[in-house]
C-alpha cells in the first residue's frame, strides 16, 4: 500500500482536512489542475503556430531560410495554416476529423482538451503540422513540418531518436497520397523541430541539427542533394539562458514560455523587440500562458503546504526535517516528474535546491537500473 493509499484509510474525509503533506499536492495537480496543463499546452501551441513565430524558428533551425527575412518567411514561404493536434503519428491511430460537418467559428482551440482525448483514446498527434516551400530559383519545392513543444529535454528517451521516428512516419504516410507504388521520386522532405522549455544550463540556449549527408567512398560521382536531404531533426533548448540568447528564435520562445516575465513584459517583447502584430486572439493565448504557469507554480504555497518549509529554493526540505517529510518530500517529486513537470517548477513545488532534487532523480535511477 503506497502513502497516498494509507493516507486515505486513517485521515478524515477530504473535505474537511486541510490538506498540508506534500504527497497531497501532487495528487491536486494530477487530477483538480490537468485541465490547467492542458490548457497550457494549448496556448503555447497557439502561439507558437502563429507563422510569424514559425517563421523565427525556420530561419534559425533550416539554413534554407537563413538568407530572408522573418517578414518574407511568414509571407512567402509558409503555406496553408498549420493544423494543430489532428494528425495522428502512429500509422495504426486515426486522425482527428470534424464529423460535424460544419466549419468552426473561432480559430482557438476550446472546449475538451485535445491532449486529455487523445491520452484517453491512446492517440498520438504531431503537436503542429504545415508546409512551406523551400526557396528556390527552379521547380517549386514543398517540405512538410512538425513542431513539438516539449517541456522537459530528458524526458526518459532521446528526443534526436523520436524526432527521426516522426520524419520517418511523415515519409511512410505520404505513400498512397503524395508518391504510388514506385514513384519515390515525389517523397518531400519531412522536418521534426523540437522546443525544449526547461533545460540545465550546461544544455540550454543551443541548437541541434540532425540530417542525412552523402559520403562518397570511392570515386567522385555525387547525388543531388534533394535526392537523398529528406529527414532532418532540430532540436532547439531553451533553458534560464535562452531569454537573453544571440539566436532570435530562441530568445523569442524563452520569453514566451518564462515564469518570470509579466503578460505585459512579453507582449512588449513581442511587438517592440520581434515586430509581431498581436491579435487579441494572440494576446488572449499569452495571459493565458501567464495565468496558468503562475497557478501552477503557486500550487504548493496555496495549498498550506508553505507554511514552516520557508519560500526558496534553498529553503525548507535542505535544512534539516523529519525522515518522514524527507520521504514525503521525494515521493512528491517522483511523482511531479512522471507527470512530465520540468525539474526546476517541481524544485519550486517541493521546497528544495534544483541541486538537491537533481541528486534525488540520480539516486532514483540508480536504483531502478537495480
Amino acid at each position: 500500500m503506497d502513502s497516498s493509499e494509507q493516507k486515505k484509510t486513517t485521515a478524515a474525509p477530504e473535505r474537511e482536512t486541510a490538506v498540508s503533506v506534500p504527497s497531497e499536492i501532487a495528487q491536486n495537480l494530477k487530477v483538480a489542475d490537468e485541465n490547467d496543463t492542458f490548457k497550457y499546452d494549448e496556448s503555447a501551441r497557439n502561439i507558437v503556430a502563429q507563422k510569424s513565430v514559425l517563421a523565427y524558428i525556420l530561419k534559425s533551425a533550416l539554413d534554407e531560410y537563413g538568407a530572408y527575412t522573418v517578414q518574407e518567411i511568414a509571407e512567402r514561404f509558409i503555406e496553408g495554416e498549420p493544423e494543430l493536434r489532428k494528425i495522428a503519428v502512429h500509422q495504426d491511430h486515426p486522425d482527428r476529423h470534424d464529423d460535424s460537418g460544419m466549419m468552426s467559428g473561432d480559430d482557438k482551440i476550446e472546449g475538451e482538451p485535445t491532449a486529455d482525448k487523445s491520452q484517453r483514446d491512446g492517440t498520438v498527434y504531431f503537436d503542429i503540422r504545415f508546409t512551406a516551400v523551400l526557396p528556390s530559383d527552379g521547380d517549386r519545392i514543398e517540405i512538410l513540418i512538425n513542431c513539438e513543444i516539449q517541456n522537459n529535454d530528458t524526458p526518459g528517451y532521446p528526443i534526436p531518436k523520436r524526432g527521426i521516428y516522426y520524419t520517418a512516419r511523415m515519409i511512410s504516410s505520404q505513400r498512397g497520397t503524395i508518391f504510388k507504388d514506385q514513384e519515390y521520386g515525389k517523397i518531400k522532405k519531412c522536418v521534426s523541430i523540437w522546443l525544449c522549455e526547461d533545460t540545465a544550463d550546461i544544455r540550454s540556449d543551443t541548437i541541434n541539427r540532425y540530417a542525412f549527408t552523402e559520403e562518397c567512398l570511392r570515386g567522385d560521382f555525387q547525388e543531388k542533394k534533394k535526392d537523398y536531404d529528406l529527414m532532418t531533426v532540430v532540436v532547439l533548448r531553451l533553458g534560464s539562458r535562452g531569454e537573453n540568447s544571440e539566436d532570435n528564435a530562441i530568445r523569442l520562445l524563452s520569453k514566451m514560455f518564462s515564469t518570470d516575465l509579466s503578460y505585459e513584459d512579453k507582449l512588449d517583447a513581442l511587438q517592440n523587440e520581434f515586430k509581431i502584430s498581436v491579435s487579441r486572439e494572440m494576446s488572449e493565448e499569452v495571459q493565458n500562458m501567464c495565468n496558468l504557469s503562475m497557478g501552477v507554480y503557486n500550487k504548493g504555497y496555496d495549498s498550506g503546504y508553505d507554511s514552516g518549509y520557508g519560500s526558496g529554493y534553498d529553503s525548507g526540505y535542505d535544512s534539516g526535517i523529519s525522515a518522514g517529510e524527507m520521504k514525503r518530500a521525494k515521493e512528491t517529486a517522483y511523482e511531479l516528474r512522471d507527470m512530465g513537470l520540468p525539474d526546476e517548477k517541481i524544485a519550486r513545488a517541493v521546497k528544495v535546491s534544483l541541486d538537491t532534487l537533481q541528486e534525488w532523480f540520480a539516486e532514483r535511477e540508480a536504483m531502478l537500473v537495480k
